[in-house]
């Protein structure tokens, strides 16, 4: 047996040293107190921490929907300069429901412009189309395209990927319908907030899988990329006012159901899928204070790794969605960036 030099024994050592305190440093990851996930908040919002945790169930989706119901379509800021037009549109399959959605479009935009289909958040289990009402109209505006809204089915009365569909049918029938609404069919685009995003993955996957409709751009706010437990944002932000990690099991239950979430679909979150050949370019955004934080950042990396165009922007001090108004303006600039360039 050959002897080791002194060197090799030194730097053995040293990657053992390096290996046990990585392992240390992982066991030692825990749920963070309040005061703790304060220091980790910008000083604004500092105090959010010590709100109140929710707990996610039956009684918690019936006021989130009822709180939904209630909420008025805002007036717009920038009404006058944007057309809108809400409409119901075929499902994708027989006996699939009529999909309500909302058209946005820049009154004053000089021929065929891009398409955004988007995808309003709530776990899965809440939000409509009041959800992004100014957002999508801002958006319209700015990036200079046609945003569509989309009013998609909720879980846990619709699991996967009846969201998914709706929304797919959807991206079919802005399609067809482009000359109407004045849509360049070459940069077509999809987005979405928190499950909104997930769904906007998921279509990129549909889409690629059945030979759709080609998709230039994907928009991804704070994403569920993977949803897995495990990830030191989810640990770290167990139990924390609004989106915790703890309840990631549950929303996963949710959006999937008993039966798919013992067997996860792998185009049911963007970042499960192994195979990231095709993607589109894709834009990224991250909340420091977030359990959905590492997923997304995980995802991010593979898509970079891959050779896909990825921008990603995390904003740290930030929560699960609050992000500063840079962030909008962000967002806007990425959706033309990336439907045009």
């Amino acid at each position: 047996m050959k002897r080791l030099s002194t060197l090799s024994l030194i730097m053995l050592m040293a990657c053992t040293a390096v290996f046990a305190q990585t392992k240390k440093q992982k066991n030692t990851v825990r749920p963070l107190t309040a005061a703790e996930v304060s220091t980790r908040l910008s000083p604004e919002i500092k105090l959010l921490a010590f709100g109140p945790v929710s707990k996610l169930d039956s009684t918690f989706i019936a006021n989130a929907r009822k709180a939904d119901k209630a909420r008025p379509t805002p007036k717009l800021k920038n009404g006058d300069s944007v057309e809108i037009s809400d409409l119901n549109i075929p499902g994708l399959k027989k006996g699939d429901p009529l999909v309500p959605i909302r058209v946005y479009r820049p009154k004053y935009a000089n021929g065929n412009v891009p398409l955004l289909v988007w995808f309003h958040g709530g776990g899965f289990i809440a939000g409509n189309l009041t959800s992004d009402h100014q957002a999508c109209a801002t958006m319209s505006i700015r990036s200079q395209v046609v945003v569509i809204s989309v009013d998609y089915r909720l879980a846990p009365e619709h699991v996967f990927p009846a969201g998914v569909n709706d929304g797919y049918s959807t991206l079919l029938w802005s399609i067809s319908n482009a000359k109407t609404y004045g849509i360049d069919t070459a940069k077509v685009g999809v987005g979405g907030g928190s499950a909104g995003a997930a769904i906007a993955g998921s279509i990129v996957l549909k889409a690629r899988a059945e030979k759709g409709p080609k998709i230039k751009a994907q928009l991804l706010v704070f994403p569920p990329a993977d949803m897995d437990t495990t990830h030191v944002s989810v640990v770290e932000l167990w139990n924390i006012p609004g989106i915790k990690g703890a309840d990631m099991t549950r929303y996963l239950k949710y959006y999937l159901g008993e039966k798919q979430y013992k067997n996860v679909p792998e185009h049911a979150l963007p970042g499960l899928t192994q195979n990231l050949k095709g993607l589109p370019p894709t834009y990224i955004l991250t909340c420091g204070v977030d359990p959905l934080r590492d997923g997304a950042l995980l995802y991010a990396q593979r898509l970079i790794n891959a050779g896909i165009f990825t921008e990603l922007h995390n904003y740290a001090g930030y929560p699960h969605g609050f992000v500063p108004e840079r962030a909008n303006t962000e967002l806007y600039y990425m959706a033309k960036k990336l439907l045009n360039q």
